[in-house]
């Protein structure tokens, strides 16, 4: 992705119907096509929105406020729209300036607002199928009955600005012209900013292009993408090459509602997006964000590797906490405005060798949140910025898991406080774990010896304690009595708790974190 300089009653009767009927429409039509367009000019390729149409008492009316009536005359014989509160699709075949419309079917939606919809969409059917005859003359077409008299009087409709839309792919074309459907379990994306450069997902990594839009023209520029991936599902690479070489052949658009089309110099339709569903700005604090792109120098973004989970939670404190990919850290952070700055970040001091080059990435993230000066929120997105207006990091909405019960579950502790702000991970060797069980006992292994003590919890508080343990001592690894020390009175400090999916932290009461566990595999020691 490149960097966004700041830069979406009829319900039973027919319901089996209006499935076919959606299909044809999006197929535009559901006849094999026989019409043989002849003199087209002036009348494909444009979307047409309907001004006045010809009332019952033979005077022309104007639409009513407020619905949307539109046409479109594809070179392929097809003619699509909407009329005013269900989509409509059917066959035309001209000859000179001779117009017929068969085979006209619609969606079967029931609308009640503004009054009248319904039968101003009834009356513009009827007249649309009656057509004989059209003009086009100043981007004004006029359909016209079998004496000559204009029925519907449409004007063309200004391209729809694109900066500020976001697009969900549907289906692109594929190597034999036909459109094929976006892969099943794959999500991909367009967003355009208003500084002309677009981006979002191709499937597996993310892109991002210069665009440049003069009316219905638009050019893409060579997109360039990140650097992972993907084997599932099968295709989904080489569904992601096609759309980005189909994204770099376009040279025009139209907006059909909901709808964005784009298209080659042949006028051909290559891509087309739904508009997405416009997602509310999650606030900084008390998200959880996961990384999925960090830069790599200049404008190159690299994804995050394969098997690693970086991830980030603002707290209200003005605590920053998480997952570096190896080590959990922390820090502090103020945040005014659109203005962020990170400081004192530190993290444990684990040494993971796989996946390779995982150390790498977490020095390189550690770094890049050192050096955030503001953020922006996009929906479910989090970019970092630096004081250059570069973007550093990029973030989206963690997946919500639903909490782990407390009882039950067998904890594994990843790290625990030090004094001060200090916070370390287990020593490498160790195993630490807790077992609450429903009688209220905690149990677990401390590193060397077994310990026990009794609990109790009402709502989010927890105390327990005192602890008692077997007697045994462990010379190796170096630390470890030290280690078992510092936890169990840890544990007997404990004030609070909060489960997020399958994380526990252990609070004090002033709701800092003194242990932090995950869920453990039982058959691990």
């Amino acid at each position: 992705m490149a960097p966004n300089r700041r830069t979406n009653r009829n319900i039973l009767a027919g319901a089996a119907l209006l499935i076919i009927v959606v299909a044809c429409i999006i197929t535009a039509g559901c006849t094999a096509g026989t019409s043989t367009p002849g003199a087209t000019v002036g009348l494909t390729g444009v979307s047409w929105s309907l001004d006045s149409y010809l009332a019952v008492n033979g005077t022309l009316i104007p639409a009513l406020p407020g619905t949307e009536v539109s046409a479109r005359f594809d070179s392929d014989g097809k003619v699509v729209g909407s009329a005013g509160c269900n989509e409509y699709g059917g066959d035309y075949q001209l000859n000179e300036t001779a117009l017929s419309v068969s085979s006209l079917v619609q969606t079967q939606k029931l609308c009640e607002k503004p009054e009248g919809i319904m039968e101003q969409e009834a009356r513009f059917l009827e007249l649309l199928d009656s057509a004989a005859g059209y003009r086009v003359e100043n981007d004004r077409l006029e359909i016209t009955d079998i004496s000559g008299a204009t029925v519907l009087a449409f004007v063309k409709e200004a391209p729809a600005d694109l900066a500020g839309t976001s697009w969900t792919l549907a289906s692109l074309a594929g190597e034999n012209g036909s459109m094929v459907p976006v892969l099943a379990g794959t999500v991909v994306t367009v967003e355009f900013d208003a500084e002309g450069t677009l981006g979002g997902s191709a499937g597996c990594n993310h892109y991002g292009a210069d665009y440049t839009r003069d009316g219905a023209n638009l050019s893409i520029g060579p997109p360039v993408r990140t650097e992972m991936y993907c084997s599932e599902p099968p295709g989904i690479m080489d569904q992601e090459d096609r759309y980005l070489a189909l994204l770099a052949n376009v040279t025009s658009y139209r907006v059909e509602g909901d709808r964005l089309v784009l298209m080659d110099e042949a006028d051909t339709d290559l891509l087309i997006f739904d508009r997405t569903a416009e997602v509310p700005d999650l606030p900084l604090t008390g998200t959880d964000w996961v990384l999925e792109g960090y830069n790599t120098g200049g404008d190159a973004v690299s994804s995050v590797i394969a098997g690693t989970t970086i991830t980030a939670e603002f707290a209200p404190d003005g605590r920053v906490t998480g997952n570096a990919g190896c080590n959990h850290y922390g820090g502090n952070y103020t945040a005014d405005g659109a203005n962020l700055s990170i400081s004192s970040v530190y993290s444990t001091l684990m040494y993971c060798s796989e996946p390779e080059g995982v150390m790498d990435q977490e020095a390189r993230y550690l770094r890049l949140l050192a050096n955030v000066t503001s953020y922006r929120v996009e929906g479910d997105r989090l970019v970092l910025t630096d004081e250059a207006d570069t973007d550093l990091l990029f973030f989206v909405q963690a997946e919500e898991l639903p909490p782990l019960p407390l009882s039950g579950t067998r904890w594994l502790l990843e790290s625990y406080s030090l004094e001060g702000d200090g916070v370390s991970s287990v020593i490498a060797g160790t195993t630490i774990t807790a077992e609450f069980a429903p009688d209220g006992k905690v149990t677990g292994n401390a590193g060397c010896n077994r310990y026990f003590a009794s609990y109790e919890v009402s709502g989010d508080t927890m105390t327990i304690g005192p602890a008692g343990s077997t007697k045994m001592y462990c010379s190796e690894p170096e630390g470890v009595m030290d280690q078992e020390a510092r936890y169990l009175t840890l544990l007997e400090s404990t004030a609070g708790y909060r489960i997020d999916g399958d994380q526990l932290n252990l609070l004090d009461e002033d709701g800092k974190t003194l242990l932090s566990y995950r869920a453990g595999n039982r058959d691990q020691p």
